[in-house]
């Protein structure tokens, strides 16, 4: 099984330029200590006598430098390069596979903050660290530091990585190390103290977001934001501690401000719905343990709108729109929004579907609406170039959703001039 991994440069005038691995995250580093030079362990002085199988190239015996790269490319058909103890094959010069970084995807920590990672590159936030070296049994990477880094740019980091007790952690170990020998030099972070191992503060804990990550409007009025580590609904939280996205299922423990029930534990049931949104309910709600709630027998999702969870009807919730809100128009007039209701002064429009990223929705007009009651709406959102948002009802008295979703758009070229019909769009600031 291959352990460190390596990635090569494009070729340079004296051939190929064998780079270490490097890899990095925001979060505390340790000191560097100093170390002798590792990178010739193995490769001697850089020279292996390069190319053996077949006598190939000498490649004028290489790198001699950090890596004791033999002879950058003097590539051995049976032998590989023979570098710093493990680039052996590593680069899959031997004929062998590539294992990809252990941690490969996307993660949110429990800051908040979102990551992706690759076996070149990871990212946080509007940092860029380039990964040259990786090593999943020994668990770390190395990485240089992007250009555009706000901290750092240019140097090197260190992170390591472990499963703990079911979950992924890991610890910028290093951070503005000169050269990636120097971040290969720092000690390992601390696993075995969560709390203080990462130079005296505590490893980040990383988890992949699951479907339900994002902010959800609920049939009964209320928000609900939730992403891999918490779900707040109103002003009741809940820690998650275990999702099973397979079986739409999780167990959390109620947030010790919570009115009803603090510090117990609660299991969330959800299935899809056919709107494309959800249906939740709330299973276990003062379970002593989390074992206790997540042995809770699961809700019945046959028939959510009227019963399964505990004889009642399940809570029906949508994603919320990009325009949600409270919002003033240029007229003088005033509108709420939501997934479920546009309401503007006295009338009403319940909100049959939507499409955010073609910023439109399909409404019925309330039975109560003073104009076309019972009937049905389109509305057109746009935001100009200034981050103006701006609305116009391209339909108002269609005979059917299908007919309202069919009206063609409104033409956001110049929304403060035309585009809506023959008149202009509504400007909508929102209400503070």
């Amino acid at each position: 099984m291959l352990r460190l991994h390596t990635v090569l440069s494009a070729p340079s005038p004296s051939g190929l330029r064998l780079l270490p691995l490097l890899f990095a995250l925001g979060a505390a580093a340790c000191t560097a200590e100093e170390k002798e030079d590792s990178g010739s362990t193995d490769g001697g002085d850089g020279t292996a006598d390069g190319a053996d199988g077949a006598d190939g190239s000498d490649g004028a015996d290489g790198a001699d430098g950090t890596d004791g790269t033999d002879g950058a490319d003097g590539t051995d058909g049976a032998d590989g390069t023979d570098g710093t103890d493990g680039a052996d094959g590593s680069d899959g010069s031997d004929g062998g596979p590539v294992d990809p970084i252990a941690i490969a995807g996307a993660w949110v920590d429990d800051w908040g903050g979102a990551h992706e990672v690759s076996d070149t590159l990871w990212s946080s936030g509007g940092s860029t660290f380039e990964i040259s070296v990786y090593d999943n049994e020994e668990g770390y990477a190395l990485a240089q530091n992007g250009a555009e880094n706000p901290w750092s740019p240019g140097l090197y980091s260190r992170f390591d990585w472990a499963w703990i007790e079911g979950e992924l952690r890991y610890c910028q170990s290093a951070y503005d190390a000169p050269s990636e020998a120097d971040a290969l030099a720092v000690p390992r972070a601390d696993a075995a103290d969560l709390a203080g191992g990462c130079s005296g503060f505590s490893w980040t804990t990383l988890r992949a977001p699951f479907s339900l990550t994002g902010t959800w409007d609920d049939a009964w009025g209320d928000q609900h934001e939730i992403d891999a580590f918490s779900w707040w609904a109103g002003s009741s939280g809940f820690a998650i501690a275990e999702v099973n996205e397979a079986d739409h299922w999780l167990v959390a423990q109620n947030d010790a401000s919570n009115t009803y029930f603090p510090g117990l534990w609660s299991r969330i049931d959800w299935a899809p719905a056919d709107d494309g949104g959800v249906w939740i309910c709330q299973t276990a709600f003062n379970a002593a343990s989390r074992e206790d709630a997540a042995a809770t027998p699961a809700a019945d999702p046959r028939d959510p709108a009227t019963t399964g969870c505990g004889g009642f009807s399940w809570t029906a919730a949508r994603r919320a729109l990009p325009i949600n809100g409270s919002w003033d128009d240029s007229w003088g007039g005033s509108h709420d929004i939501s997934a479920w209701h546009w309401m503007s002064g006295s009338s009403v429009f319940d909100v049959l579907e939507a499409d955010p990223a073609a910023g439109w929705l399909v409404a019925r007009n309330g039975d109560e609406n003073p104009w076309s009651p019972g009937l049905y709406s389109r509305f057109d959102w746009t935001w100009d170039a200034e981050g103006q948002l701006w609305y116009c009802q391209t339909a108002y008295a269609a005979e059917s959703a299908e007919a309202a979703r069919d009206t063609p758009p409104a033409d956001p070229t110049d929304p403060s001039t035309g585009g809506c019909s023959s008149f202009s769009w509504t400007a909508l600031t929102e209400r503070l």
